[in-house]
């Protein structure tokens, strides 16, 4: 499944944390986003909620210290969707909100894979990902995505 936004990669960002908005995470206000090995990635984020009026934390953390820290949602820029996908089973909840930046497939991995095409932001859903997570979205973040197929 995907859905087009009009805007540019910067817009990974918003997306990722819009998306969070809608998704229910077990620990509500105190809800961590950890980036894997992208500290420029994390510091954009960090700008950003500092902009809006999301109370997300958000952590820039090896791939290799993924296990050892309590995110609630991870994003991914630069892992190919295997590395994604060993990362999301060896962590230790199995309640984890995954987005990529590098996965444009989607078929393994992260639940929401982003990527650009024809000048639009745009993501996809892993629905097997999703259902095996144990995290709430709101179906109306489901119902934008339509059949990429």
């Amino acid at each position: 499944m995907e859905v087009s936004f009009a805007s540019p990669v910067q817009n990974f960002y918003t997306l990722t944390l819009s998306i969070m908005s809608y998704s229910k995470l077990s620990t509500g206000s105190n809800t961590t986003l950890c980036v894997i090995d992208n500290p420029a990635a994390a510091g954009i984020f960090q700008t950003q909620i500092k902009q809006s009026t999301y109370g997300y934390k958000v952590q820039s953390i090896p791939a290799a210290s993924f296990v050892k820290t309590q995110c609630q949602a991870v994003y991914f820029s630069s892992q190919t969707p295997a590395q994604q996908e060993a990362l999301i089973n060896s962590y230790p909840s199995h309640s984890l909100l995954s987005f990529s930046a590098s996965n444009i497939d989607c078929e393994i991995g992260s639940i929401f894979c982003l990527y650009q095409q024809k000048g639009k932001s745009t993501f996809k859903v892993n629905l097997d990902t999703l259902s095996r997570s144990q995290i709430r979205i709101d179906p109306r973040v489901l119902l934008l995505a339509k059949n990429a197929e």
